[in-house]
């Protein structure tokens, strides 16, 4: 079981940087992205004033979330907090399905 565990938490720490490093190559395309939804969702009534300053400050959240999912692949790949670093990265993968 532990073995399997580690290969778990080695592929999903490389899936991590792997996305990570493609969403780097262009933060302002996946902001874009990011306005698309929060504009949606502020007009489908979805914390409308949460939605629209999202929306105002897309880009800094697109560079955020672009760091966050490379430091934690590499956490992951290290063996950072194992338990902690995997919730973070389960949560934040659920998160991110929209």
């Amino acid at each position: 079981m532990k073995i399997a565990v580690t290969i778990a938490r080695i592929l999903v720490g490389v899936l991590f940087i792997f996305s990570g490093l493609v969403k780097a190559i262009d933060p302002l395309g996946l902001s874009y992205k990011m306005q698309e939804f929060f504009e949606v969702w502020a007009a489908e009534g979805y914390i409308p004033r949460l939605m629209n300053w999202l929306n105002d400050h897309s880009f800094m959240f697109s560079i955020f979330m672009i760091t966050l999912e490379v430091v934690l692949g590499v956490g992951l790949l290290v063996g950072w907090r194992k338990k902690g670093c995997f919730v973070y990265c389960c949560c934040w993968y659920f998160s991110s399905l929209f």
